[in-house]
């Protein structure tokens, strides 16, 4: 399966900006990581404020420089980018691949699904099923 956002093909890098790609440092999305402020020595609590996120306020307001976008790149690729796998959502109950997803409080999901299962995913037929399964007591 290509990526849905930049058509590349499993196996392939990302292109650069693509919402889909990780960080190779973070394992994160790479465009929401602050990994590129660490690298570039950028980030820093002592110097900057809370205000600028702790940047120089002229990478607050303005973003990365093109030349600090060179040497992120250059960073990026001597770690390795990581290439684009489609790895399929399957419910961790029953196996379906790519079930649709649904929304429950989170109050209700923690009273029926344990503490070690709740990041997972589950189709809605094994969740009804679970919660059941509960209310009756296993009966």
């Amino acid at each position: 399966m290509n990526c849905h956002d930049c058509g590349v093909g499993e196996g392939q890098i990302h292109r650069y900006c693509c919402d889909m790609e990780r960080c190779p440092f973070c394992g994160e999305q790479l465009l929401s990581c602050d990994c590129v402020y660490h690298a570039l020595g950028l980030l820093n609590t002592f110097r900057y404020t809370e205000k600028t996120c702790f940047l120089p306020s002229d990478i607050y307001k303005n973003g990365l420089t093109d030349g600090m976008v060179g040497e992120w790149m250059d960073i990026l690729n001597e770690k390795g980018r990581v290439p684009h796998i489609q790895y399929p959502i399957v419910c961790a109950y029953c196996g379906e691949l790519w079930p649709d997803f649904f929304n429950v409080s989170d109050e209700e999901w923690e009273k029926y699904i344990q503490i070690d299962t709740r990041t997972q995913v589950l189709c809605r037929k094994c969740y009804d099923d679970i919660k059941e399964k509960i209310e009756r007591g296993g009966v």
